[in-house]
């Protein structure tokens, strides 16, 4: 499962994360006000940041001194206040990837321990009055849907059967588009602005990843930061907004990440202070764009 393993959310471990917002070229963090401060048994400590809606509300995760051991999740609204969210109903674990700009949430789950060792996952689209819209790729294994736009289009991952490789979707009121790059043996798209432009990754035979950006008629565009390994993780480009401005991931051949922000044809690397790794995971229409960063856990 090459792009859902390298490509999604999944928290880097032995690292203290802080949630990482930037604005006009200013780096700040946020940190949720319960999180742990020293990794324990989900492997890391602390919050981390997924989206950001054009208001500045904000989805992310952390681990709870409340709850050590178990990951939550939390929205953060424009005027800082916290509020944690709870799972899909029964479900073993959730993932909120996305905070639409009516408040929606849009994620996955696995129901059961079965299924989340089986990699067996259901999307959703949840609204504010709490209920939840299904979001499946008919005759998928797992779907994942990681964006959606003021349209309700949502993008995403799916996979089939027993292959390790994904592909990538646009749903649309039900209607499933799905989304190869010619040649490509993995395709996820991550994000989707108002336009219909969408962003994401795919690998090709030779296992080496690129960055996308794929216009509403269907053409893609490779998008590769200057210094990414394409061997390693490549570009991954994870959410754009309505003036074409880009959030990403760039990996090294180390396998360490570099924030990085795309706008008119040029790439801007960012990294959190102290940083042992830096992932930009979503950018408004602001261009205010939020992410998470580790740090090595301080000694006791």
């Amino acid at each position: 499962m090459i792009i859902l393993k390298s490509a999604s959310r999944t928290r880097q471990r032995a690292n203290t994360v802080h949630g990482l917002v930037v604005e006009h070229g200013v780096l700040s963090t946020i940190d949720h006000p319960g999180a742990t401060t020293v990794p324990g048994t989900l492997g890391y400590a602390g919050s981390g940041l997924g989206a950001v809606n054009d208001r500045g509300d904000m989805v992310g995760y952390y681990e709870g001194r409340d709850r050590p051991g178990v990951e939550q999740i939390f929205v953060r609204d424009a005027k800082g206040h916290f509020a944690t969210v709870p799972g899909h109903p029964g479900a073993v674990y959730t993932e909120v990837l996305d905070i639409t700009n009516r408040g929606e949430l849009v994620g996955f789950y696995y129901q059961t321990d079965a299924d989340l060792a089986a990699g067996i996952s259901h999307g959703f689209r949840r609204g504010s009055d709490g209920r939840e819209t299904p979001i499946e790729v008919p005759g998928a294994k797992a779907t994942a849907p990681f964006h959606s736009n003021d349209r309700g289009q949502i993008v995403g991952i799916y996979l089939v059967g027993d292959s390790p490789y994904g592909h990538g979707f646009v749903w649309d009121a039900g209607e499933v588009e799905k989304v190869d790059v010619p040649g490509a043996i993995d395709t996820a798209l991550f994000g989707i602005n108002n336009r219909g432009q969408t962003v994401g990754v795919y690998v090709n035979a030779d296992n080496t990843y690129h960055g996308l950006l794929r216009d509403p008629h269907g053409t893609t565009t490779p998008l590769d930061a200057r210094g990414a390994s394409p061997t390693m993780g490549g570009t991954q480009l994870s959410g754009i907004n309505d003036r074409g401005q880009l959030a990403g991931t760039a990996y090294d051949d180390r396998g360490g990440t570099t924030a990085v922000l795309y706008e008119r044809g040029r790439f801007t690397t960012l990294a959190g202070p102290g940083a042992t790794f830096t992932r930009a995971l979503d950018i408004n229409s602001r261009g205010q764009a939020v992410g998470d960063y580790g740090v090595k856990p301080a000694q006791p």
